[in-house]
C-alpha cells in the first residue's frame, strides 16, 4: 500500500528545497559584516551619511535608497536584501531591450537568453546581498543602453547615478569615451559633451572625498598572479574570488573553471576571427563596445592590479553584464549546430558552477552564536569581537555592549569600517566579574573575566 505525500508535507519540501538547493539559499543566511555595515550606515540620517561616507570607500547614493527601504519595510536580513532583488530584476529588464533593440533578435531568442543573464552566478549572488553591487550594475548597464541608443537624458541620469554608487563606475565612463576615441572618424555617434557633464557633476563629491579620505596606502586585495590571467573570462563569468572565501579553491570549482575558461576562450577566439574577417562595419562597432565594457575594463584593472591591486570580482560585476551580452552577440553569428554545442556547455558549467557555489560559498551562521548568547548572557555582560564581525555582532545583539577587543583603535583599518567606528567602541581589557566578556573568534565565543 503507497501512502500519499500530504499537500502541506509537499509544500515543506518544496520550499526547503527552494532555501537550501537554489540561490534563495543566500537570502537566508546570516548578515556578514559588510552587510552590517550598510545597515548602520544606511540608519543614519541624509547629512550623516554624506560626512560619513565621504570618510569611506563607497558613494553614498545606495546608502541613502537603503535608508528609506528600511523605514518602508524595516531591516531584517530580507527586508535588506529585497532591494538588491529589485535592481537585479532591473538589470534583466536592460538586458532584455539590448536584446531587443539593439541586437534586433526575435522574441523566443530574446526570451531564451534574457533567462541565460538570470542563471549568472555573481548576478544571482548578489542579488541577496545587502550591498552595492546589484544597483551599480544595474545604473551601468542602463549607461551603456542608452550610450547604444543615444538616449542622452537617459545616459545623463544613470551615469551620474552609477557615479554615486561605485567608484569604479568612472571605468564605465572611461571605456565608452575609450570607445569614441577609437572611432573618432564616427563622431555622431554619441556626444561626448554628455559624458562630461556627467563627470563635471561628479567632480564635486570626488574633491570632497579626497579631501575627507585622501589615498589609503594599504588596501585589502592580494595582487594576482600570472597564472590568474588564464581564468579571467571564467572569473569575469562567475564572479569567482576563490582564495578570499576558501581559502583554496576546492578541486569541484577548479575544475568546473577550467572548463568554462576553455569553452570561453573558444567563444572569444571566434568572436576575433568574426570581427577582423567577417563582421561589417555595424557589427564591429556594437561588439567593440561589447569588448571594452565586458573584457577590455576587467583586463585593464587586472594588469594594473599587478602593481597596486585593485581587481575584485564584484567591483567589476557590471563588466559580467557586458560580457554575456559580447558572448550572445558571438553565438548568434555562428551556424545552428556548433551554436547548439556550445550553449548546451555553457548552461551545463552554469548550472553545475550554481550547485557548487550553495554547496560552498556559505556565510558563517553568526546569527546562531548571537542568539545563543543573548540566551545566556546578563544584562551587564559584554560582547567582544575582532573588528571584522563588530557590526554584525551590534546588529543581531543590538545592545551597547559590543566591543572590538586584542586590537587598538589605530590598528583598525580604514577599509574594516572605521568611519563607524570610535575609540569608545574598543576595549583593552576584560571586565571585573562577576561581569563577564563572551569573546567571539572563528564563530565560536569564550567566557571570560578579570577575577
Amino acid at each position: 500500500m503507497v501512502s500519499e505525500v500530504e499537500p502541506e508535507s509537499k509544500d515543506l519540501i518544496m520550499l526547503n528545497f527552494l532555501f537550501t538547493k537554489t540561490p534563495l539559499f543566500f537570502l537566508t543566511q546570516s548578515l556578514w559584516r559588510d552587510e552590517a555595515f550598510s545597515y548602520f550606515m544606511a540608519k543614519k540620517s541624509i547629512i550623516e551619511i554624506i560626512l560619513l561616507t565621504a570618510k569611506d570607500f563607497n558613494p553614498p547614493l545606495y546608502y541613502f535608497i537603503l535608508h528609506f527601504w528600511m523605514k518602508i519595510f524595516g531591516s531584517s536580513e530580507i527586508a535588506m536584501r529585497s532591494l538588491s532583488m529589485v535592481f537585479f530584476w532591473g538589470i534583466i529588464y536592460v538586458s532584455f531591450l539590448f536584446l531587443k533593440d539593439v541586437f534586433k533578435m526575435k522574441q523566443y531568442k530574446v526570451i531564451f537568453y534574457t533567462v541565460l543573464m538570470m542563471m549568472n552566478p555573481i548576478l544571482l549572488f548578489y542579488t541577496f546581498e545587502a550591498r552595492m553591487y546589484t544597483m551599480f550594475a544595474f545604473l551601468a548597464t542602463l549607461s551603456f543602453y542608452a550610450f547604444f541608443k543615444k538616449d542622452k537624458r537617459l545616459y545623463l541620469m544613470s551615469t551620474v547615478a552609477g557615479l554615486f554608487t561605485h567608484y569604479f563606475m568612472i571605468l564605465v565612463v572611461l571605456g565608452q569615451l575609450l570607445f569614441l576615441f577609437i572611432n573618432k572618424k564616427n563622431f555622431e555617434y554619441f556626444n561626448k559633451k554628455i559624458i562630461y557633464v556627467a563627470l563635471l557633476i561628479f567632480t564635486p563629491w570626488l574633491l570632497f572625498f579626497i579631501t575627507q579620505n585622501g589615498f589609503p596606502s594599504s588596501f585589502w586585495i592580494a595582487k594576482p598572479q600570472l597564472k590568474d590571467s588564464l581564468g579571467l573570462f571564467s572569473i569575469i563569468y562567475t564572479g569567482n574570488d576563490g582564495p578570499f572565501y576558501l581559502g583554496e579553491l576546492i578541486p569541484k570549482i577548479k575544475n568546473n573553471l577550467i572548463y568554462l575558461s576553455i569553452l570561453l576562450t573558444f567563444i572569444f577566439a571566434l568572436g576575433a576571427n568574426f570581427y577582423f574577417r567577417k563582421f561589417h562595419k555595424k557589427d564591429r562597432e556594437t561588439s567593440l563596445l561589447l569588448f571594452i565594457w565586458g573584457v577590455g575594463i576587467p583586463l585593464i584593472v587586472g594588469i594594473v592590479s599587478f602593481v597596486k591591486p585593485i581587481y575584485f570580482p564584484r567591483y567589476l560585476i557590471f563588466a559580467t553584464v557586458g560580457f554575456v551580452l559580447l558572448n550572445v552577440f558571438i553565438l548568434e553569428k555562428l551556424n545552428f549546430f556548433l551554436k547548439f554545442i556550445l550553449i548546451i556547455f555553457l548552461l551545463n558549467l552554469t548550472v553545475n558552477y550554481q550547485k557548487i557555489q550553495i554547496e560552498y560559498r556559505k556565510k558563517a551562521d553568526l546569527r546562531s552564536v548571537f542568539r545563543e548568547i543573548q540566551f545566556i548572557a546578563n544584562k551587564n555582560d559584554v560582547v567582544y569581537t575582532d573588528d571584522l564581525d563588530y557590526f554584525t555582532a551590534q546588529y543581531y545583539l543590538n545592545k551597547n555592549g559590543v566591543f572590538i577587543y586584542g586590537k587598538s583603535y589605530q590598528d583598525i583599518p580604514l577599509f574594516n569600517g572605521k568611519a563607524l567606528i570610535n575609540e569608545t567602541n574598543v576595549a583593552l581589557n576584560l571586565p571585573l566579574y562577576p561581569q563577564k566578556a563572551f569573546i567571539i573568534s572563528g564563530g565560536k565565543y569564550t567566557i571570560s573575566a578579570m577575577y
